[in-house]
C-alpha cells in the first residue's frame, strides 16, 4: 500500500474526530506529501470560497502569489521531515481579493513515515489590516505630539508626568527626560495649578505661569481631557498647553496705551474731539470745553456745524464730507464761542476705520488767532520790503556761508538772463562768476565774494565780469557786504550794476542786425535763383508726364517730379527756418474757414495717399463756428507738415486729422486743438525729446529712406509758440503717431454774402469753357514757355511779353481778363507795372493781375497785394495751382472751365 492509499485509510478511520474536523471554525485540509489536497472541512469553503473539488482541481498558481507559494512549498518540505511548522501565508479568494492566513503544519504518521500533512488556517486578513490601520494612528498621533508647537503632557490624576512632548525644550528649556516623572505641580506658580486637579476646570482652560528653566515664568493657557481605563474610569489626563505670553504682555500694552490715550486726550494743548457720522460730538476734552465755554454735557451729541460762523457752515459740511470718503482734511475756520467771540482756529479732521469700515471723525483743533494776526504783521512788513527790492535798478542777491543763493531781485535776475527759482538754492560761483574777462577760470577761493563770506570783510571791486545764462558775459561794479548775525558769519549781500559801455551794446546791437539783414538778403535772393530753375525743372517735369511715354519714361519723368518736389519742400523749409531764426516771422491774422483749410490739406495729399492706399479722414468739432480768425497761412503749413510726416511715414492704415475748440469767457479767448494720427512706423520712446531739434536726425537708416531736413517738426514747433500755443506728441514704436497741437483763435459771425466772397476758392463752375483772354509777362524763356505750355493744356492761347514795359503797352492796347506777372524782369519790375496799370489804365480795364515770382516771404505777397495785384503764384508754378488762379478770378458772370 502506498502513503496516499494509507493516508486515505488513515482518514477513513479517524471518524471518532469527524465532527471536531468538521465542526472547528478553522479551516482544516488534508494533503500529501507533495501538496495535493485530499480533504477539507466546510470552514475551508468558508474562509477562501474554494469547495475541495475546486482546491483539488486548481493550478496551484491560482491559489497563491508566487512568493506564497514558494514559502508553502518549502514548509511542506520541512513537515515531511517531521517537523510541525507555522507560518502566514497570502491567498486568493475566489471572489479574486487577495487575503491573509496563518497556518500551521502538522506531519500525518504511520508506521513511523509521514503519509500526509495536516493543515490547519486561520483567516488574519481583517485583524492584520486592524493592526495596520491602529499602528499608522500611532504614528501619526506621534508625529504629531513630537512635532506640535504647543505642549502636549500626558500624566497622572495626581500630576505625575508620564509624557513630555519634544517642544517643552522651545517653550520652557527643559528636555522631554528632564521633567518625565515629576510632578507638573511643581513647575507652576504657586496658586495657578488646580489643587486638588480639577479635569473640569482645566477641560475648559485655564491659564497659569510655569517656570522656565532659566527661572522665569511662561503664560500658558492649558486644555485638558480625562483618559478612560479598561474598566471606565478616569486613569490619565492628557493636555494641551500653549505660551500666551506675547497675549498677555499685548493686552497690558492694550490697556497702557488707552490709557496713554486718554491722558493725551486730556492733557493735550489743542482741543481734540471726536464726531460720529452725523457730525455730532461723541466725545471731547477739557481744552475744547475751555475754548467753546460750552459744558461737556452740552456738547456731547450736539453737531459741530453749530459752532461754526454762519460764514463758515457750508465749507464745514464739505470738508467733513471729504473726510467721510476717507479722506484727511487740514483746514482754517472760524468758530464762535458761548460768548460770542470769533476764534480762528486750525483743524485736522481724520477719518477712524474699524475693520476697513468708517465708524467717526477725530478730530485736532489749534487756536490761531493770534499768529494769523502775527503772520499778518510779518506778511505785511515781508510785503513792503520786497516792494524796496523789486524796486531798485540795481542787482541784488544773497548768499548763505556755503556761497548757496538765499534770494535775488528780479533787477539781478533779469541782467543775468535766469528766471529767479532757476538761482535760488544754487551755488552762485560756478554759474555767474566762474571766468575772468579773458575767459580763464576763476578760482573760488580767489573770487572776492567768497574772501567777504570767509572773512567778514566789506569789498568793492570797480570792473569784474559776471557771466549770463546763454553764455555771454557783461562787465559789472559790485559790492559784496557780509551777514553778521550775532558775531557769526551767515554769509553776504552782493550788490551791482552793469556797466558795459553803451556804444558796444549799441555797436553789437547793430552788427548782430546787419548780419541777419545779410542773412536775410543772401537768402532771399539764393530763393529766387534756385526756384527759377527749379519752375523749369517742376514744371518741364508736369508737362513731360501729361505726354505719351513708356512706362520706363514715365517712371524716369515721375522720379525726377519727386525729386524737385523734395527739393522745393527743402527750400522752404531752410527760408522759414532762417526767418524764425531771426525773429522775422510776422504773423498775420484774418478770417478764415477751417472745414475749407481741412478740405484743402486733404485734397493737396489725395493723390500721394491713393498710391499708398492710405486714407486722410478729418473730423471737425461740431461746435466751432464755420469761421475763425488768425493766421491761416501758419496753421495751414503746419498741418501740412504734420500731414506730410504722417503720409511719409505710413505705409498701410489711415491719417486722421480732428480738431476741437476750447471756448474761453470771451470769443478772442478760444484755443483751436489739433491731433494728426497716424498708424505709421511710429517713434522710439528714447528718441522723442529729439523730435523738435533742429536737424535731429532719428535714425539714419530710416532718413535715407523716407528724406527730409529734419526741419519740418522745428518749424512747425516755432510756428506754434510764435502764435501763442504748445505743441506735442504721443508715438508706441511700431504703433504710430499723434501729434497735436493748440493755438488760440477768434471766433466771428460773417454774413454769407461776405462769406461767399472770401472763400471762393473752390468754385466748380459747369458748362463749356468760354474764352478767356490772358497775358503773360515773363523774362525767363523757361519759365515763359512752362506757363504758356500750361496754359494752352488748359485750352487758351495767351499773348506774351518780356518786361514790365511790354506788359503796360499791351495792356493799354487789348482788354485782358488776367495778367500773370513777373515780378522781377529788366526794364521794369512787375510791382512797378502794375502801379502805373492803376494810375494809366481806365478803370473798367484794369485786368485782374496775379502776381508770379520765385520769392514766397509774406511780406512780399503783401507787397503785391498792397500795389494792386489781386493773388499771389510761388514759383515752380504747379499746374493745379494755375487751375485755381483762373477759377477764381476768371469772369464771374459766366461759366468757365472746369477743373480737370
Amino acid at each position: 500500500m502506498n502513503k496516499t492509499e494509507t493516508l486515505k485509510r488513515i482518514i477513513s478511520e479517524g471518524s471518532s474526530h469527524q465532527s471536531l474536523f468538521f465542526n472547528h471554525p478553522d479551516a482544516i485540509y488534508v494533503m500529501d506529501i507533495h501538496g495535493n489536497y485530499i480533504d477539507a472541512n466546510p470552514s475551508v469553503e468558508r474562509i477562501s470560497g474554494h469547495t475541495l473539488e475546486d482546491l483539488i482541481r486548481m493550478n496551484r498558481e491560482h491559489l497563491c502569489p508566487p512568493d506564497s507559494e514558494k514559502s508553502r512549498q518549502k514548509c511542506i518540505d520541512e513537515v515531511v521531515a517531521g517537523h510541525s511548522v507555522s507560518n502566514s501565508l497570502k491567498f486568493y479568494h475566489r471572489d479574486g481579493s487577495l487575503r491573509q492566513a496563518n497556518i500551521t503544519y502538522v506531519p500525518i504518521t504511520a508506521e513511523g513515515e509521514v503519509v500526509g500533512i495536516y493543515g490547519i488556517a486561520k483567516d488574519v486578513t481583517e485583524i492584520i489590516e486592524v493592526e495596520r490601520k491602529l499602528q499608522e494612528t500611532q504614528e501619526k498621533y506621534q508625529i504629531l505630539a513630537e512635532h506640535a508647537q504647543d505642549l502636549i503632557t500626558k500624566c497622572s490624576l495626581d500630576g505625575e508626568l508620564l509624557y513630555v512632548s519634544p517642544s517643552v525644550y522651545p517653550l520652557l528649556g527643559y528636555r522631554p527626560e528632564e521633567v518625565t516623572g515629576k510632578s507638573f505641580k511643581d513647575y507652576c506658580y504657586p496658586g495657578d495649578y488646580p489643587d486638588p486637579l480639577d479635569v473640569s476646570v482645566i477641560g475648559n482652560g485655564c491659564k497659569m505661569r510655569v517656570m522656565h528653566k532659566n527661572g522665569h515664568y511662561i503664560w500658558m493657557e492649558t486644555l485638558a481631557k480625562p483618559v478612560s481605563g479598561r474598566e471606565g474610569e478616569d486613569t490619565q489626563v492628557v493636555s494641551i498647553s500653549r505660551d500666551i505670553t506675547q497675549h498677555k504682555d499685548a493686552d497690558r500694552r492694550l490697556r497702557e496705551s488707552r490709557q496713554r490715550y486718554k491722558s493725551l486726550f486730556e492733557h493735550t494743548p489743542a482741543a481734540v474731539y471726536s464726531l460720529d457720522l452725523e457730525g455730532r460730538y461723541s466725545s471731547v476734552n477739557r481744552n475744547l470745553v475751555q475754548l467753546l465755554n460750552i459744558p461737556r454735557s452740552e456738547l456731547i451729541g450736539r453737531s459741530f456745524l453749530n459752532n461754526l460762523d454762519k460764514s463758515e457752515v457750508q465749507s464745514g459740511k464739505t470738508y467733513f464730507e471729504q473726510v467721510k470718503q476717507g479722506k484727511p482734511q487740514h483746514y482754517e475756520t472760524c468758530v464762535v464761542n458761548a460768548r460770542g467771540r470769533k476764534i480762528d482756529v486750525s483743524i485736522m479732521n481724520v477719518p477712524i476705520i474699524v475693520d476697513q469700515e468708517l465708524v467717526g471723525v477725530y478730530g485736532i483743533l489749534s487756536d490761531i488767532t493770534e499768529r494769523k494776526d502775527y503772520t499778518e504783521r510779518i506778511q505785511e512788513l515781508s510785503k513792503q520790503h520786497t516792494l524796496i527790492l523789486n524796486s531798485v535798478t540795481e542787482g541784488i542777491y544773497g548768499l548763505d556761508a556755503d556761497g548757496i543763493t538765499m534770494f535775488m531781485n528780479p533787477a539781478a535776475a533779469s541782467m543775468f538772463g535766469y528766471e529767479v527759482k532757476e538761482l535760488v538754492g544754487k551755488s552762485s560761483h560756478p554759474i555767474m562768476h566762474h571766468s575772468r574777462a579773458d575767459g580763464s577760470y576763476f578760482p573760488v577761493e580767489e573770487c572776492p565774494i567768497h574772501m567777504t563770506v570767509m572773512d567778514g570783510q566789506r569789498r568793492l571791486i570797480k570792473e569784474d565780469v559776471f557771466w549770463r545764462k546763454d553764455g555771454s558775459s557783461f562787465l559789472v561794479e559790485y559790492q559784496v557786504t557780509p551777514i553778521i548775525d550775532q558775531g557769526q558769519i551767515q554769509g553776504a549781500v552782493v550788490v551791482f550794476n552793469d556797466v558795459t559801455g553803451e556804444r558796444e551794446i549799441v555797436r553789437a546791437k547793430e552788427t548782430a542786425e546787419l548780419a541777419a539783414q545779410a542773412k536775410s538778403e543772401f537768402l532771399s535772393m539764393v530763393s529766387h535763383e534756385i526756384r527759377t530753375p527749379m519752375n523749369g525743372i517742376v514744371g518741364m517735369t508736369e508737362l513731360l508726364i501729361g505726354t505719351d511715354l513708356s512706362e520706363e519714361q514715365r517712371e524716369y519723368a515721375q522720379i525726377i517730379q519727386e525729386s524737385g518736389d523734395a527739393l522745393l519742400n527743402i527750400l522752404n523749409d531752410i527760408l522759414d527756418f532762417s526767418k524764425l531764426e531771426s525773429g522775422k516771422m510776422a504773423l498775420a491774422y484774418e478770417p478764415f474757414s477751417l472745414r475749407k483749410m481741412l478740405e484743402q490739406v486733404a485734397e493737396l495729399f489725395k493723390s500721394r495717399a491713393d498710391e499708398k492706399q492710405l486714407k486722410i479722414r478729418y473730423r471737425l468739432n461740431p461746435s466751432i463756428p464755420e469761421f475763425m480768425v488768425g493766421d491761416a497761412m501758419r496753421i495751414r503749413q503746419i498741418l501740412v507738415n504734420l500731414v506730410s510726416n504722417a503720409l511719409k511715414f505710413t505705409d498701410q492704415g489711415s491719417i486722421d486729422v480732428t480738431v476741437d475748440i476750447i471756448k474761453g469767457r470771451r470769443p478772442e479767448s478760444s484755443v483751436l486743438d489739433f491731433a494728426v494720427k497716424d498708424t505709421g512706423i511710429g517713434i522710439p520712446a528714447d528718441k522723442l525729446d529729439q523730435l523738435f531739434q533742429s536737424f535731429s536726425q532719428l535714425h539714419p537708416v530710416i532718413n535715407r529712406k523716407y528724406g527730409g531736413t529734419g526741419l519740418g517738426l522745428v518749424i512747425s514747433k516755432r510756428l506754434v509758440e510764435i502764435m501763442g500755443g504748445s505743441i506735442s506728441v504721443e508715438s508706441e514704436e511700431a504703433e504710430g503717431s499723434t501729434f497735436r497741437f493748440a493755438v488760440p483763435a477768434t471766433s466771428i459771425d460773417v454774413p454769407q454774402e461776405e462769406a461767399a466772397r472770401q472763400f471762393s476758392h473752390d468754385r466748380t463752375r459747369q458748362g463749356d469753357k468760354i474764352p478767356i483772354s490772358i497775358l503773360v509777362a515773363e523774362d525767363h524763356p523757361v519759365n515763359r514757355k512752362i506757363l504758356t505750355e500750361y496754359l494752352e493744356k488748359l485750352g487758351y492761347t495767351p499773348d506774351v511779353c518780356t518786361n514790365g514795359v511790354e506788359a503796360i503797352e499791351a495792356i493799354s492796347q487789348k482788354t485782358y481778363d488776367i495778367v500773370l506777372m513777373d515780378i522781377q524782369m529788366p526794364v521794369m519790375d512787375g510791382l512797378k507795372a502794375t502801379d502805373l496799370v492803376h494810375r494809366l489804365i481806365p478803370q473798367d480795364r484794369i485786368p485782374t493781375i496775379i502776381a508770379v515770382t520765385g520769392n514766397s516771404k509774406r511780406e512780399d505777397k503783401e507787397a503785391c497785394l498792397e500795389m494792386g495785384m489781386r493773388d499771389f503764384i510761388s514759383k515752380p508754378v504747379m499746374l493745379s495751382e494755375l487751375k485755381r488762379v483762373l477759377q477764381q478770378w476768371g469772369p464771374a458772370d459766366q461759366p468757365q472751365l472746369a477743373p480737370n
